[in-house]
């Protein structure tokens, strides 16, 4: 039974219709809570809806907490482990430190504290509730490559961030310099020019806040032009990161395929495991089936020559 669960809740096989159907119920439900999280700050709706509002928080807790509880205890069915010898209870707590299900963990904690402690003034936790929203990145493969895009070029990013905040340290204090007796409700310190200095950088350029005297101005087209350039650098980090890692699984794709060739027929675990990488590539159905037609059609002529 466990093993069906896993298999269930973590959709080994795309073709099994409970688990997509259990997919598509986890989605809808996340889906439904983000709405009603966000419908409920408008003081009329929440004053109008305030009772259907409570039950779906209610149901939606119990569901994520029991969902959280199933993900736990089958987390040991993991196939991805390594350590054979490792005991059940310290799988569990490697899987309860990872990423998602902290997330999975913080989808229900909120809301069971706001029912432990009643009387406390805990409606800070109301707005965690949003990190419900990613929930969604376990079923998503565009969610998930963005998570590791982030996380391979966190160190690209980091000094470009370090590198932005120098600057804007240097632009502040220079506006402050050339424009602090001008205007000083504007630029009478250094952290008041900073509003300023990240509306240039960033290129945004609200207007309400904006140097008047010549120097001022000189100033503040330099850094609004090392601004542009400022924002191209992690955009080109980051769009090169989702080219080579789109490259690096459709490599595994044909891996993939090449190993299930290699005996020259592909079996059903060896198609599941095929779709299983194609999906994480954001193919389609058809485009997965066209890509094994082609390389067995290669696969076969190869072996005739």
């Amino acid at each position: 039974m466990r093993t069906r669960i896993y298999q269930i809740i973590e959709m080994t096989d795309p073709d099994d219709l409970t688990s997509r159907a259990f997919s598509i119920f986890i989605i809808s439900l996340i889906s439904i809570n983000v709405t009603c999280i966000v419908l409920e700050s408008i003081p009329s709706l929440d004053a109008k809806y305030r009772l259907m509002f409570f039950w779906v928080e209610i149901l939606s807790t119990v569901i994520f907490a029991i969902e959280y509880a199933l993900r736990l205890w089958t987390s040991v069915e993991s196939t991805s482990d390594t350590n054979d010898q490792e005991s059940a209870t310290r799988k569990r707590l490697r899987y309860a430190s990872t990423p998602l299900a902290i997330v999975d963990l913080l989808a229900f904690l909120p809301s069971l504290l706001q029912v432990l402690f009643p009387g406390l003034d805990l409606r800070f936790l109301r707005l965690l509730r949003l990190l419900r929203v990613f929930k969604l990145t376990r079923y998503f493969s565009s969610f998930e490559l963005l998570l590791t895009v982030l996380h391979e070029e966190r160190k690209s990013l980091t000094g470009i961030f370090f590198i932005m905040m120098v600057m804007l340290t240097l632009a502040a204090s220079a506006l402050y310099l050339v424009e602090r007796d001008i205007q000083p409700n504007s630029f009478g310190s250094i952290p008041q020019a900073m509003w300023w200095a990240v509306a240039a950088l960033t290129t945004v350029g609200y207007g309400d806040v904006y140097p008047i005297s010549l120097t001022g101005q000189i100033l503040g087209s330099l850094v609004t032009i090392l601004g542009i350039g400022m924002v191209a650098l992690p955009s080109g980090i980051l769009a090169s990161a989702f080219s080579e890692q789109m490259r690096r699984r459709r490599e595994a794709l044909e891996d993939t395929i090449q190993d299930a060739l290699e005996d020259g027929l592909i079996t059903d675990e060896e198609l599941t495991a095929i779709r299983k990488v194609g999906r994480n590539l954001s193919m389609s159905e058809e485009q997965i089936e066209k890509f094994v037609e082609e390389s067995q059609h290669i696969f076969n002529r190869d072996r005739k020559a």
